[in-house]
Formats: C-alpha cells, structure tokens, sequence
C-alpha cells in the first residue's frame, strides 16, 4: 500500500537531494529505513506502511531526538542539542496537528462519563488506555496517560 504520507516522505527525499539540504535528507532517509526494517522485521505481515503506522514510527523517532535533547543538555554540548532540535522540527512536520491537552482531557472525561462507573480511580488507568481511542498521531500516550491519571485522581472521592 503506498500510503500518502510514505509517498510524501518519498517525494521530500528527492526534493532534500536536489536542494543539497543534507539535514532534512538524513531525517527522512532514517524514517524510511525505519518504515523499512518494521516492514521486514514483523513476525506477522499485518505492517503495511499505512499513515498510522509510519506516524508511530515518527512518534518514536521524535522521543529519541527529545531523550538525546536532555542528555546533550545536561553534558552542556549546545552542539548537538542544536542539531537534535533542528531534526525534531522536521519529525514534528510530519506529524498532523497535535490535540492540545485541554482537547484530550475533554475527550477523557467525556469518555470516562460514557462508561457509567460509580467508583472510578486510578486502579481503572489500563481498562480505560486500552478503550479509549484517540489517534496517537494527534495525541501521544504519553500525554494522554498523564491527562487520564489527572482527571481520575480528580474524580476520587
């Protein structure tokens, strides 16, 4: 399946070649290379390069650029962290408009008064992860794991 956004990933890898711009280059090779490898490497042939999956592939590669970011920060080489940073603006590109965590949190609580329990609390975080399905390109898990356990320890009573 050739997704749209493995096709655009494609295209921006010609136009990176012919604009010399090595950065943007090396970001959107490793991405494919990513796509790549999950492509090959899954046990079952359910990968199929949707926008989806290459959002997930994404997300990861954004939090290794974001550990990266901290670990130059704290070693003070301002160097790389620039670098880092600059890759993280191109990761971010491809992703689609992020929900902000007021968004989430409606979507949360709104989701929390659909399923009609009394005693809600923290001891619910996995049933509720599990059910809850917000697209992790707009929202990643991580927020949203910070946004529920929120609004559960809220509900406490």
């Amino acid at each position: 399946v050739d997704g749209s956004l493995l096709s655009r990933l494609k295209n921006d890898v010609k136009n990176a070649m012919k604009n010399k711009d090595q950065l943007k280059l090396n970001v959107i090779r490793g991405l494919l290379s990513d796509v790549t490898y999950a492509s090959k490497s899954q046990t079952s042939k359910s990968f199929s390069a949707s926008d989806h999956e290459i959002y997930t592939i994404i997300n990861r590669a954004i939090k290794r650029r974001q550990e990266s970011i901290a670990q130059f920060t704290q070693a003070n080489r301002l160097d790389l962290v620039e670098n880092e940073s600059s890759e993280l603006l191109i990761l971010n590109s491809y992703l689609p408009q992020q929900m902000s965590v007021q968004e989430i949190e409606l979507e949360v609580v709104k989701f929390i008064d659909q399923l009609d329990i009394n005693d809600v609390g923290i001891k619910d975080l996995g049933k509720i992860m599990k059910e809850l399905n917000l697209d992790s390109a707009k929202a990643p898990k991580k927020v949203v794991v910070e946004v529920v356990k929120k609004v559960l320890s809220s509900r406490k009573t």
